[in-house]
């Protein structure tokens, strides 16, 4: 049997425990609305609209930026959306160093010098990795882009590399370097630019140093005539046989549409 000082006790309680109770209750629809809340998505600004098409060949030029055009970079999610990350302006320029006739910024900041041979096809001297503070060369070039690039086809290059300090320092490293350029596919995408037919290039390249190893896969969705509409890639790094680094992306392309060169212009 419950005392008179415990029924007193409970009822106080009872009385206190009403108004929260109460103005809980009454916070209930509020909390409800606040979190049913949707954070309105991003644009969706790529988006593959048809797979499977038919791929066509590509010539160099559909793969490398002609010379003194801007060229405008904007990164994307992995659902295609936009993100917050500034965009990117690549500009290829003439230039001799390290016995190149081109250079090409790349989206993640790196510069590639480049030439071409007698076959027309467009090759890698050096890259200048300004982040690592880092230059790597390469003997004899490695091939970038085929003069042609047929459907079913696979161009494999391979060349000593050679890793220097970007600052004069020396030597950092040195190996083998390959890269692989196959058509894997076409489809139909949309971007801000607007609906192209692409075909989609995938490049692999690793190089095999002393103390480290790169392996970087990149896709392009090339539209020809016009150029890479699209890029991604994935980078893994690592020393020792120790993984220190790794970047994915997807970036497409925002400047306004301009016809390809045969090569870029010098």
């Amino acid at each position: 049997m419950i005392s008179c000082l415990w029924l007193r006790r409970i009822s106080w309680l009872v009385r206190c425990a009403w108004p929260v109770r109460f103005a809980w209750l009454c916070a209930l629809p509020l909390a409800c609305t606040t979190l049913s809340t949707k954070q309105a998505e991003a644009p969706l600004l790529f988006e593959t609209l048809r797979q499977n098409d038919a791929p066509f060949s590509l010539r160099a030029s559909d793969q490398i930026p002609p010379c003194d055009v801007d060229w405008q970079w904007q990164l994307v999610d992995s659902a295609g959306r936009a993100t917050n990350a500034a965009t990117v302006n690549c500009k290829t320029s003439e230039s001799k160093s390290h016995g190149a006739l081109w250079m090409i910024p790349t989206i993640d900041g790196d510069r590639e010098f480049v030439t071409r041979d007698a076959s027309d096809t467009m090759c890698l001297v050096a890259v200048e990795a300004l982040l690592d503070n880092a230059i790597s060369v390469f003997t004899p070039p490695l091939m970038l882009a085929p003069s042609e690039l047929q459907p079913g086809e696979t161009f494999a290059s391979r060349s000593e590399m050679r890793v220097d300090w970007l600052d004069g320092r020396g030597e950092r490293d040195r190996g083998m370097g390959e890269r692989t350029a196959t058509i894997v596919g076409a489809s139909r995408i949309r971007t801000p630019l607007g609906e192209f037919v692409v075909t989609r290039v995938q490049t692999k390249f690793e190089a095999k140093l002393r103390f480290a190893k790169v392996e970087r896969t990149t896709t392009l969705w090339i539209a020809a005539g016009i150029g890479p509409i699209v890029e991604e890639w994935r980078e893994r790094v690592t020393v020792m046989g120790v993984p220190i680094s790794s970047d994915s992306g997807t970036a497409i392309r925002i400047s306004p549409i301009s016809r390809a060169k045969d090569t870029p212009r010098h």
